[in-house]
């Protein structure tokens, strides 16, 4: 009877982990998977069966094709051995994305995706969990992103910033954190620009500034005697990161999985 529990368990994970791949947000960022796709957004089993994820549930072909058969979102091809999405994701179609979004820093070095999920599930559906790599060492950049299929849901996690649920955890909406990288993107180009604090960039968002003064001015004068700071400092202490939110993304779906992929498809 246990080992009936545990097996049923296990394909319920496998459908669930399924429908995370086929699902909007994962294949709107998931550069290995739409690569792989055809027009009519098809993808071989073959190329899921290679997959850790999958290979740690013990999945088979026809344990694929039957979970994904059984959910709501998923399309199935028996006579080609392919899958794909009920609704195939257009680029540059989900354009609320980034308000639904959260940046998120100081989590645990032993956080994952899955105990990042479970601490931000309970203020709402938690779409996508990304946690960047540096591409040629393949270390965690410190930071990530947790996707809502809710914007109410973003704006209450960052409202809550500090509450004790999230353990320390630093949290702001990304369309907040996409404003401060490119005020900090403008005050470098600046010759004598220097990190602002996260005091001065709201200084410089409610700045009205004059028809003949540049941002670079705006941005000098925001500093004002901090021009000998180098890096840039956050309330509460702590640096933010400003690296790039796209290159070395890895969602649950498994960067290291598509890598691998890759190779053996190259092979």
């Amino acid at each position: 009877m246990e080992v009936k529990a545990a097996g049923k368990s296990q394909r319920k994970r496998l459908q669930r982990q399924l429908e995370f791949y086929m699902s909007e947000s994962n294949l709107r960022q998931d550069k290995f998977l739409q690569q792989t796709m055809d027009e009519e957004g098809f993808i071989p089993v073959r190329v899921f069966l290679s997959f850790n994820k999958l290979k740690s549930l013990n999945a088979t072909e026809r344990m694929i094709l039957d979970e994904a058969e059984k959910s709501s979102t998923i399309r199935v091809d028996r006579a080609s051995c392919c899958i794909a999405p009920k609704v195939v994701p257009v680029a540059g179609q989900d354009l609320q994305a980034d308000a639904r979004t959260i940046y998120i820093d100081s989590f645990s070095a032993t956080d994952d995706h899955d105990s990042l999920r479970r601490t931000f599930a309970k203020f709402g559906k938690v779409n996508l969990v990304s946690l960047p790599r540096f591409p040629q060492s393949k270390k965690f950049k410190g930071f990530g992103f947790v996707e809502f299929s809710d914007q109410s849901a973003a704006n209450n996690a960052s409202a809550k910033s500090s509450d004790a649920d999230l353990r320390g955890i630093r949290v702001m909406s990304k369309t907040r954190w996409i404003q401060m990288k490119e005020q900090l993107k403008r005050q470098l180009s600046c010759p004598d620009g220097d990190l602002a604090t996260g005091n001065d960039i709201d200084k410089v968002d409610s700045a009205s500034t004059p028809d003949n003064s540049s941002t670079c001015d705006v941005m000098s004068n925001a500093t004002g005697k901090k021009k000998k700071r180098r890096r840039k400092r956050a309330v509460g202490g702590g640096h933010l990161h400003f690296g790039d939110d796209e290159g070395g993304e890895e969602g649950a779906s498994g960067s290291e999985d598509n890598r691998e992929a890759t190779k053996k498809q190259k092979t």
